[in-house]
């Protein structure tokens, strides 16, 4: 039976918890938040510039792209610099986990803006939905960059 101990959070875990807690707990998941933070900026910005040229799902589905390249780019330099593979796989593997989170964040975004708009709100619609979307896949994207695309070889 194992005994309960307190991770650098705070919060009380054992054994596989704890150690998933410690990923989250760490200096690298602050600099992902960080470059994520960025890449999301940036991913919602040219949406929004999108936005004026091409039909809201469409400028979503665009932005999504910039994102993505973006967060690659960051993420390798960044958050995971030890990363030993190949460029090439690492690109490749971040593109598939992206490329399964976007049905997500496209979804979200469009569900999210049905709802805002039901209740009454009139301004930063579009806004509010795309920016709350992007937010969902963070928690599992770090652990699919940290143990899947960046991964030691």
């Amino acid at each position: 039976m194992s005994v309960e101990r307190e991770c650098a959070c705070g919060r009380a875990a054992a054994g596989p918890l704890r150690r998933l807690l410690r990923q989250y707990c760490s200096a690298q998941f602050l600099k992902f938040l960080a470059v994520g933070g960025t890449a999301a900026l940036l991913h919602w910005l040219a949406r929004i510039g999108l936005s004026c040229f091409l039909p809201f799902a469409w400028a979503v589905a665009y932005a999504y792209c910039v994102g993505m390249a973006v967060a690659f780019e960051l993420n390798r330099r960044y958050v995971f610099p030890a990363s030993a593979r190949p460029m090439f796989k690492q690109a490749r593997d971040f593109v598939l986990i992206n490329v399964g989170f976007f049905p997500v964040v496209w979804l979200a975004s469009l569900g999210f803006r049905t709802v805002l708009e039901h209740i009454g709100l009139r301004h930063f619609v579009n806004e509010l939905a795309h920016g709350a979307a992007i937010s969902i896949p963070v928690f599992a994207t770090f652990l699919m960059y940290k143990f899947c695309a960046f991964k030691d070889k």
